[in-house]
């Protein structure tokens, strides 16, 4: 498996836009699988309710922009995880730092 961690520090979920928002967006490549999972773990203090469904997220940090489909997997109103659920736009591939695990 390979994976890389991508720090975020805006987000938009379905267009609105989150505030204070810190987190990562975690890429996995699992070998003979094809393709990648990808999953965002934040906190946010917008103090905005998140309904349990499919979101559009739009997420950028120091290394660039990210967006994507995911579902809302676990919230507890300012810390969230939601999980990729199709191509992860601007993802180009996996940085030589990637860390793989034998």
């Amino acid at each position: 498996m390979r994976h890389y961690r991508y720090v975020i520090d805006e987000l938009m979920v379905s267009g609105q836009t989150m505030t204070k928002v810190g987190g990562s967006v975690i890429v996995a490549e699992f070998e003979g699988r094809g393709g990648i999972d990808w999953e965002v773990v934040c906190r946010t203090d917008s103090g905005t309710e998140i309904e349990m469904a499919a979101h559009t997220l739009e997420m950028s940090g120091p290394e660039g922009d990210l967006s994507g489909p995911a579902l809302l997997v676990r919230t507890d109103g300012t810390s969230h995880v939601f999980r990729g659920a199709g191509k992860l736009v601007g993802f180009g591939g996996f940085p030589f730092d990637a860390i793989t695990d034998d």
